[in-house]
């Protein structure tokens, strides 16, 4: 694996993707000021503040972050599995002198940048609403990379497992939806039972949220650094399974 060969094949979905930008963030951009308007001024009339914020303010930069987790899963997962199986883009790829490698991770790079764009837009939604109190707010796009890259990661490692479209149902049903049901969107864990909060700081998409969180809020520490280190390692120990899978499909 070389990255100028993930380079190459990231450029390769960035000049298809760039067709219909366009068409991709507008939607984004809708779809975050819904979720503001609905969620944090429609629920945040009942609830007026959460940990001594209010509660709009509390949910906004989870809603980014769970941007950025479905913007990298959307393109690792559904995506990528079209231009595994039907397209056979990812065959015909590793025919010319790139690896399997250089292919899963130039997808992994593309799936960060979509995921990282969603959270910008996010983001830049946000500022208007004065929903950003820190300039430490910009250090989010660096968090959007590793954390859209971590879900790259592990929605290429469910695709490496998979020969029907339709068992992503499985995987949305049982694994996204929770995730961003018990991500820690919506509500802090300080008041949950123990060992709920234990099953929740195993969810990649909670150290995501709250990272960005503090930085939205300007309440930065190690514990940020923390959950940045914890997405890391979600990514590193997952990394080269869809590599050696794919291997296997690609090259049999």
């Amino acid at each position: 694996m070389s990255l100028r060969g993930a380079g190459r094949f990231w450029a390769r979905n960035a000049t298809v993707g760039r067709k219909t930008i366009l068409t991709t963030l507008g939607p984004r951009f809708v779809e975050a000021i819904a979720y503001l308007a609905i969620m944090g001024l429609g629920l945040g009339a009942y609830l007026t503040s959460v940990d001594g914020v209010s509660y709009v303010m509390f949910i906004a930069p989870g809603i980014a972050a769970s941007a950025v987790m479905f913007g990298a899963i959307l393109e690792t997962s559904y995506n990528a599995f079209v231009r595994i199986h039907v397209r056979r883009v990812f065959e015909a790829a590793v025919t010319t002198p790139l690896s399997v490698g250089d292919v899963v991770v130039g997808e992994y790079m593309w799936g960060a940048t979509r995921g990282t764009i969603y959270g910008v837009v996010f983001l830049i939604v946000m500022a208007p609403f004065g929903l950003i109190e820190s300039w430490w707010a910009l250090l989010c796009p660096l968090v959007f990379v590793i954390g859209a890259l971590t879900f790259g990661v592990l929605g290429m490692t469910y695709t490496s497992f998979t020969s029907n479209i339709e068992h992503f149902n499985i995987f949305w049903t049982g694994v996204m939806t929770p995730m961003f049901l018990f991500g820690g969107i919506f509500f802090p864990f300080t008041a949950l039972p123990g060992w709920a909060q234990v099953i929740g700081w195993c969810l990649p998409l909670s150290h995501l949220v709250a990272a960005t969180r503090e930085l939205v809020m300007g309440d930065v520490g190690w514990v940020t650094l923390g959950h940045v280190v914890v997405l890391s390692a979600f990514a590193a120990v997952l990394f080269w399974v869809p590599v050696r899978r794919l291997g296997r499909t690609l090259l049999a």
